[in-house]
């Protein structure tokens, strides 16, 4: 890739599925992305929903009230506007570079280049948050038909990447495969021990993540029945859950009531907290759980979130987690094998002490911010 010689007024557009300030993984990703790029390169951003935090050199293109491009699927005039408003855009601000965060975003622009629509000049980067395994065949296959127009796939793990990889093996494109691990975010880069919760004979439990039926939280609750069998009132057991619609809402306020009079006071449940309420959600826990389904997880930014402020991590064999982690031990199946191994943590605080340490010096070592920027800035000068 060049710099833009064209004289335009963007560099780089990207493009995101989800409004930047409604909650997801995806969303503080790209928002780290534009935050810390956005000194080198000249960006502008396409998303559903309005933005009220706006950086002031960085363009914001008004598109629609929706705040998920999925919403504008169900109406098709809708979604055929948003299509269009995107080619306009990209026709006439003529950027070197197009990168999209997620699928729909990836397939729209993947339809305009097919359709020859905007300009092949532009690069075209996807950056793939979802997991091939977990896509049905028809997805799969829609990806690989569309991966024709891209120029660069950037996965979060060297274990998505493997899979893509095979999936597109002897088709000869896209051109270029990059992996850049995802970060907490600048909250999480340094640690301030006051902040941690101080030894008062209570295990703190934590789950977190939006409230979809690959997340599991059925194994959540399972997994905080059967530890409060075990240790009593001094289970502790924090929830902090996304909601994006009024189904999810429901389930996850239903969730909190049985826990409630599972725990009483001893549980705590909180929906679409701030980051910087997430932050001191982890400061306060002792271990965190993700327990997503088998191959559903391409990353697992809250693990990575919980480990930067000194907690172990348990995860299912998700998928990218397993990565993330790199403990054997730490990956389990159900919920008696969680048990077993949170039981080892709370009898054996030097162990869990121990276990903390190493998990911050992974963050340190592979999920920094410095190393997800740097490399950001380097795909874009390729």
């Amino acid at each position: 890739m060049t710099k833009n010689k064209s004289g335009n007024s963007i560099d780089i557009i990207i493009l995101s599925d989800n409004g930047l300030e409604t909650v997801g993984g995806e969303q503080e990703s790209t928002k780290i992305i534009i935050n810390g790029v956005q000194d080198k390169f000249k960006l502008g951003v396409i998303q559903p929903g309005k933005v009220k935090n706006k950086l002031p050199n960085v363009k914001y293109y008004d598109m629609t009230e929706k705040t998920r491009i999925k919403h504008l699927i169900k109406n098709p005039f809708a979604f055929i506007n948003y299509i269009n408003n995107v080619r306009k855009i990209i026709k006439k601000d003529k950027p070197r570079i197009i990168h999209t965060q997620a699928q729909v975003s990836f397939f729209i622009v993947g339809l305009l280049s097919k359709l020859k629509l905007i300009p092949k000049s532009i690069e075209f980067i996807h950056t793939e948050r979802g997991l091939y395994t977990k896509y049905n065949n028809f997805f799969k296959g829609l990806f690989i038909f569309f991966m024709k127009e891209l120029n660069t796939l950037v996965t979060t793990t060297e274990f998505n990447m493997k899979h893509w990889k095979q999936a597109l093996k002897g088709k000869g494109y896209p051109k270029n495969f990059t992996i850049i691990e995802n970060t907490a975010g600048e909250l999480f880069e340094t640690y301030d021990p006051s902040r941690k919760r101080k030894d008062d004979g209570k295990f703190v439990l934590g789950f977190a993540g939006r409230y979809a039926d690959w997340k599991n939280w059925p194994l959540a609750v399972e997994i905080s029945e059967k530890l409060k069998d075990k240790i009593g009132d001094n289970l502790v057991v924090k929830m902090a859950v996304g909601c994006l619609d009024e189904s999810s809402l429901k389930a996850t306020k239903e969730m909190f009531n049985y826990m409630s009079k599972l725990l009483g006071d001893n549980f705590e449940g909180q929906i679409n907290m701030t980051l910087e309420e997430m932050d001191q959600f982890y400061y306060d826990l002792d271990a965190f759980i993700l327990t997503s389904d088998y191959n559903t997880e391409s990353f697992g930014r809250t693990l990575v979130e919980a480990m930067s402020r000194k907690v172990v991590v348990l995860s299912t064999n998700a998928g990218g987690p397993v990565e993330i982690i790199r403990n054997a031990k730490n990956i389990l199946k159900n919920s008696d094998e969680f048990i077993n191994r949170l039981m080892i943590f709370y009898k054996n605080k030097s162990m869990l002490h121990s276990e903390t340490g190493r998990n911050q010096q992974i963050v340190e070592s592979y999920y920094s911010l410095e190393n997800n920027i740097t490399k950001h800035k380097s795909l874009y000068r390729m």
